[in-house]
């Protein structure tokens, strides 16, 4: 183990690269703004020469970073991620704070409670301990402290830690509600906890670094201990309420999934409740069933793997009558405005599907495949059970007439169906005719993975010098391969796509991408410099692609094409676009060093610093490109 000394030297020597690359560049920014913050307390260095701190978030944390022998932080915490999160960053760049601002750091006691607890979260025969936050030790002090105490005092000191701490307070009277039997008032308080806390949906401003993530860890530890008490039936009814209340709020929440996240994690106690409940098994499928129909945030998955469980046959037959029942009393959704209604249908015929699968009564799938592919245009689902069935002319026949009926309004299903046709003919080994039909598909949607496929395909017919020069001269000048002189392939069988009216030719990404399959760099330039100009993105292939492409033949070009495209994300004044305009940057920096003309690129880098100055994160991230310690820079 490294001394005191070596350790704490690494952290000063540490770059942004360096951080980065241990941490990633998000959880690197989040970390800096909890610094900025003033989150992190009680910074201290170990014996060993680690930092440990306690840093706030939801809970607070204690944290824990030594560095390893590839020079790299590392970082435990008693947060629900353990390693190397956000907040094993925020300690670091708090220490590296502290020397540039000569504050000295404190040794860390050897009995810090911070270690004991970070000593339970890594070790794996303790979960009980670790899971309470306290130490086996600690809970010998605890003991030894209790036992010389009368019952008044006893008393006297969880009068008095109950008014410190107001949530242990509601803890005992939630146990004495529990002794008593009488839970009515727990269960109605914990519905109105519920009810409060989906009031206010959630929210993230990563600008500013403000938001607001409701903490759902108690409703959820509440819920778990009135099922250890045995009241399932209760936690299930309130588990109707959070599912109801939850969807509501996640409507109204905008915080990318952290609220949703929160939610999610309530759901196994409340499907250990359904598995337990006073429901017979039909009614407890039903359950699950319905909290997956009315979820459309993907809370819910754990009623999901409950429902792949094995169940008994007759539940399962239940189920299917039930859910058959359902779909006979909706109306058909046929309509070009009924997708979504199409969708919560589709839903519950699948799941119809999957009830029956786990009966006897597999003959009824496919006839009800077909009475919904009819009313919602589900096809695919049709041609996939029937491929599976082998019976490969009644495939045919719902493909051409899912194509007939659906094509123009959901062309995605269409192209599905084209799909299994070429199955079906792969299957067969009629490859003029497998080719044809890729040929189609790549009319109807050009892409380097088309154009893979219909070299594949012509291969085996050994067309594909011809259709290789079709294919290129129809993304150049828009006129269909099967209408060009001397085109080899035979017709499908299936009408033939006409092209997408909307497309320009030439068109340009296609050009490209099939150049740099090709490994074409001049190709790649020429349609590049021939793109119309100030349309950037439109192309379906990133800048960075193509200067990858060509950064061997014309290294030049490819720093150009680098630094345009740092500049462009630089200009959205937005920290994290200025951590991905540094991937671009230290691309173009690395071609600019082989070509030995790095006072070029640090001048231009100077050049950057000159004109953002003003942007500190953005100054930051430019510290980091060329790899100096990050105090230096402080220096």
């Amino acid at each position: 183990m490294p001394n005191k000394k070596t350790q704490l030297d690494q952290f000063s020597d540490l770059t942004w690269n360096d951080i980065e690359a241990w941490a990633g560049g998000k959880i690197v920014s989040r970390g800096q703004n909890y610094q900025r913050q003033g989150r992190v307390s009680h910074l201290a260095v170990t014996d060993d020469g680690g930092l440990i701190a306690w840093v706030d978030g939801s809970e607070r944390y204690a944290t824990m970073v030594v560095m390893d022998e590839d020079g790299l932080p590392d970082s435990i915490c008693t947060c629900p991620y353990q390693w190397d999160c956000k907040h094993g960053v925020a300690v670091v760049i708090e220490y590296l704070k502290r020397v540039e601002n000569n504050q000295s750091v404190p040794i860390a006691k050897q009995d810090d409670d911070r270690l004991k607890l970070l000593a339970d979260e890594d070790r794996d025969d303790e979960p009980d301990d670790a899971e309470n936050g306290i130490s086996e030790d600690l809970r010998q002090d605890i003991d030894a402290f209790l036992q010389g105490k009368t019952k008044a005092q006893l008393i006297d000191l969880i009068h008095d830690l109950a008014g410190q701490y107001p949530e242990m307070a509601r803890g005992l009277s939630d146990r004495k509600q529990l002794i008593s039997g009488n839970i009515e008032t727990l269960v109605t308080r914990l519905r109105k906890e519920i009810r409060d806390l989906g009031n206010e949906p959630g929210w993230q401003n990563h600008w500013n670094s403000e938001g607001y993530t409701p903490d759902y860890s108690g409703i959820r530890k509440k819920l778990e201990t009135l099922l250890e008490a045995g009241h399932t039936d209760e936690v299930l009814a309130l588990g109707q309420e959070l599912v109801t209340t939850g969807m509501r709020q996640l409507e109204e929440s905008h915080d990318e999934g952290e609220t949703a996240m929160e939610i999610a994690d309530c759901m196994p106690v409340i499907v250990e409740a359904l598995d337990r409940s006073s429901l017979d098994t039909a009614d407890k499928l039903t359950w699950a069933l319905d909290a997956l129909i009315e979820d459309q945030f993907e809370v819910c998955e754990a009623f999901a793997e409950y429902l792949q469980r094995r169940h008994p046959q007759t539940a399962w037959h239940t189920l299917a009558d039930r859910l058959l029942a359902r779909l006979n009393g909706l109306k058909g959704a046929k309509g070009a405005d009924d997708f979504s209604r199409n969708y919560e249908r589709d839903r519950l015929s699948n799941w119809s599907i999957h009830a029956l699968e786990r009966t006897d009564r597999e003959d009824e799938i496919i006839p009800l495949c077909i009475a919904e592919a009819k009313l919602t245009g589900s096809y695919d689902r049709l041609v996939k059970r029937l491929v599976a069935a082998r019976r490969y002319e009644d495939a045919e026949k719902w493909i051409k007439e899912g194509i007939r009926d659906i094509g123009k309004k959901w062309p995605g299903i269409a192209t599905g169906l084209r799909d299994k046709m070429r199955e079906i003919r792969t299957f067969e080994q009629n490859w003029p005719v497998v080719a044809a039909l890729q040929v189609e598909e790549f009319v109807y949607r050009p892409s380097r993975q088309a154009f893979t496929e219909c070299q594949k395909a012509s291969d085996k017919t050994e067309a594909w010098p011809k259709v290789r020069e079709s294919l290129l001269h129809y993304l150049e000048k828009g006129e269909l391969p099967w209408k060009q002189k001397g085109w080899p392939l035979p017709e499908s069988g299936l009408d033939r796509p006409d092209a997408d009216q909307r497309n320009r030719f030439p068109l340009f990404g296609d050009l490209i991408n099939i150049a740099i399959l090709e490994k074409n760099p001049d190709q790649v330039l020429k349609w590049y410099d021939q793109r119309p100009k100030g349309h950037f993105g439109w192309l379906g292939v990133d800048d960075d692609t193509i200067a990858t492409a060509v950064q061997a033949h014309a290294p030049d070009r490819a720093v150009a094409i680098w630094e345009n495209k740092a500049e462009r994300l630089i200009a959205q004044v937005k920290p994290s676009a200025y951590q991905e305009a540094a991937k671009y940057l230290r691309k173009a920096g690395e071609v600019m060093s082989k070509q030995n003309k790095q006072a070029q690129w640090d001048q231009y880098l100077r050049s950057l610093r000159d004109t953002h100055a003003r942007k500190r994160r953005l100054i930051e991230i430019l510290d980091g490109l060329d790899g100096k310690p990050i105090m230096e820079k402080r220096r």
